[in-house]
């Protein structure tokens, strides 16, 4: 019926577990049933005897009434205990004399005879009660000696019989219910045998078939040769595929110098693509990168065309050695190199591409920003540089006997030398933000008077301007805890841009109140405004709205970048709102929870 030896063994312990496990539960039950029949039946009698039978009993039989009417209230009076004593046809309730057991009552009983059990017997001979039940007796009985009135007189038994039938039923309706059980159980095990023996031994079995038929380079499996057991087969299989894997050893050559290419750079985007151009691989990467998935990707040449690489697959397939090329495109408005090496079989043939891109699009911007800064330096050194020379230059030429003229050129001379010294200044500072140098010198000050002074400070210049200068406290401002020194170089320098770019006849709010654990202040001109497409770019270093009007009011474009760092490096935020030809505001958020 089955195949191997391990199922039948398995058929068998599973049988054997299951026979046990239901013989055991069997006389378990059964013994359990018996005694809680017993237990019942003696808790039943008591319940009679102390609930008072015996004293009604024997006041009917000490009466002097006739007979019948005394076997009368005898028989009524066990009908009454009936429910008590769970009387029926199986168990029966009788009245003995205590002298030879004979049955005095009731009288539909008297014709029977009772024969003497160990109980029976216990009660007759010492005058006492016996109620103790033995597994193997055809009867369980319970007999109770009424001690009579005089010394003279006999007594009385109150003997309770139950013949078993009813537990022979229970016991032999538990006994079939074991039997199907049992049957059941065993056809359960069968089954569960069977399947657990064929969930091992058939995958072993396709599993050799399979590792057989892959080694000999087909996939139909072949009938089963060998030794006895799957175990057997099965290594028989892996051995005679170990004969053939040296006809695989070129493929597998080419597959790992692809994926030890693949693992060289898989930090990157990597595509692989076969000698027919068609994709073989696209790593997440690569797809994030250019935005594709693998169905959008047709062959090697059109798709790198399109990303206008200027390569094709038949340099790669014609090379005379082994070589990467590289190229260097812009796509999607990033800046990516590729890297195309080429993998081969163990023959030397190439078998393929291996695309590899970078994304070098932050170097790129960073390589431009650099050069940008350079050049904006140089441009701002420039200009104060050959006015200096020039400036010189004249003196020497003859001019130093003029005092008024050679006041003048070194007062220009001093300006200039001033706007360098601020730029290298700005520059340094600037340096030390960007790599958290710069150091801070915090102390408890009142931002009140600070805004107070710096406000004082430029009513004069704003005076000059026709410009309304107004500070606007909202609130009692708290103490601060911050560097004053930069928390002021911050706010003038907004101020400032402010009174510098403003409207003649206009003003500048300096406005300032606390919200929870917040100082704000707001700097607010009805100026020139700023354009919408440069409010990104206000705190870009040497950025500047109007680059002439800049120049001429003496400014260098590094203001804002520095008055930026300095509130973030406090926790602190700014924000610019403009609408160009209407007003500017500059919103400053400090945190004031560490004045304590």
């Amino acid at each position: 019926m089955f195949k191997g030896k391990l199922i039948y063994r398995t058929v068998a312990l599973f049988m054997a577990v299951v026979i046990l496990l239901i013989a055991a539960f069997g006389v378990a039950a059964v013994f359990c049933v018996t005694r809680n029949y017993e237990n019942s039946f003696i808790a039943h009698a008591d319940s009679a005897i102390q609930s008072g039978l015996p004293d009604s009993l024997q006041t009917i039989l000490n009466s002097s009434k006739r007979e019948f009417v005394k076997q009368y209230e005898i028989k009524k009076l066990l009908d009454s205990y009936s429910s008590v004593l769970k009387l029926d046809e199986n168990r029966k309730c009788y009245i003995l004399s205590g002298a030879g057991g004979e049955v005095i009552a009731p009288s539909a009983l008297m014709q029977e005879k009772v024969q003497k059990t160990p109980n029976l017997t216990n009660a007759l001979d010492k005058h006492t009660k016996g109620s103790n039940s033995n597994f193997s007796s055809d009867v369980l009985d319970y007999a109770y000696y009424i001690k009579p009135v005089t010394d003279t007189a006999d007594g009385y038994i109150i003997y309770i019989r139950d013949n078993k039938n009813v537990l022979r039923d229970i016991i032999n309706q538990l006994l079939w219910v074991l039997l199907w059980t049992l049957l059941a159980g065993i056809a359960l095990a069968v089954l569960t045998a069977v399947y657990v023996s064929r969930s091992v031994t058939v995958p072993l079995r396709k599993l050799s078939r399979r590792a057989d038929s892959f080694a000999r380079g087909i996939y139909d499996l072949p009938a089963e040769t060998g030794r006895n057991d799957e175990i057997g087969a099965l290594s028989k299989a892996f051995n005679h595929m170990g004969s053939v894997m040296s006809r695989t050893i070129s493929q597998i050559g080419a597959e790992k110098h692809k994926v030890d290419v693949i693992l060289e750079h898989i930090t990157n985007g990597i595509m692989a693509f076969d000698t027919d151009q068609k994709l073989i691989h696209i790593n997440p990467a690569a797809a994030d990168m250019l935005n594709i998935d693998s169905d959008s990707v047709s062959e090697f040449d059109p798709f790198f065309e399109k990303l206008n690489a200027g390569v094709c697959m038949a340099e790669f397939m014609y090379l005379d050695k082994y070589a990467t090329e590289i190229r260097d495109i812009t796509y999607d408005g990033k800046h990516i190199r590729i890297y195309f090496v080429p993998f081969k079989m163990d023959n030397d043939k190439t078998a393929g591409i291996v695309c590899v891109f970078e994304d070098f699009t932050e170097q790129f911007n960073l390589e431009v920003a650099r050069r940008e800064f350079v050049a904006e330096v140089s441009h701002e050194l420039k200009t104060p540089l050959f006015i200096i020379k020039t400036h010189t230059e004249t003196l020497l030429n003859g001019y130093m006997d003029d005092k008024k003229m050679a006041k003048k050129f070194l007062s220009t001379i001093e300006t200039e030398a001033d706007k360098m010294t601020a730029l290298v200044r700005n520059l340094l500072d600037l340096s030390k933000f960007d790599v958290q140098k710069f150091e801070m010198k915090k102390q408890v000050f009142s931002i009140d008077q600070m805004l107070r002074g710096i406000v004082n400070r430029f009513a004069l210049e704003a005076e000059i301007e026709d410009i309304e200068l107004k500070y606007l406290p909202a609130n009692e401002l708290p103490q601060m805890y911050a560097d004053p020194e930069q928390i002021e170089r911050a706010i003038v320098n907004i101020v400032s841009n402010s009174i510098k770019y403003g409207e003649k006849g206009g003003y500048v709010n300096v406005a300032a109140g606390s919200m929870y654990n917040e100082v704000y202040i707001k700097v607010e001109d009805n100026g020139h405004g700023i354009p919408k497409a440069d409010l990104e770019h206000v705190f870009d270093r040497f950025f500047r709205v109007d680059r002439a009007r800049t120049r001429e009011k003496g400014g260098t474009g590094l203001g804002l970048s520095i008055a930026k760092e300095i509130i973030e490096s406090h926790g602190g935020s700014i924000v610019i709102e403009s609408e160009y030809g209407k007003f500017t505001r500059v919103t400053i958020n400090l945190p004031t929870a560490n004045v304590n």
